[in-house]
């Protein structure tokens, strides 16, 4: 299959037949001539232009969810230092001399 000049138009169709009508990439691909990898693309570009209503949704979830495990990373961090703070005074009272 050589290089082909594919202009928007039929970008677009390609797109629509695999996003809102559900055909495969490969039914697609062998419809209108075209490879896989451009159309992945395509479809791709697509999505990131277009996100669906539904991702909008998780990606508030997901926001949110973020905020919570940064919060958490931070405490276990600070817990870790109180851990080594701890360690390093029973070490260094460990090596003193008893009297």
């Amino acid at each position: 299959m050589g290089r082909k000049d594919i202009t928007q138009a039929q970008r677009d169709e390609a797109v629509h037949l695999i996003v809102a009508e559900g055909h495969s990439i490969r039914h697609v691909c062998e419809m209108l001539d075209v490879g896989p990898t451009a159309l992945r693309r395509w479809v791709a570009m697509h999505q990131a232009e277009h996100p669906a209503p539904g991702n909008q949704r998780t990606s508030e979830e997901d926001r949110r969810r973020i905020v919570e495990l940064e919060a958490q990373v931070l405490k276990l961090k600070e817990e870790r230092e109180l851990l080594k703070k701890s360690i390093a005074f029973f070490v260094r009272e460990s090596d003193r001399p008893r009297r």
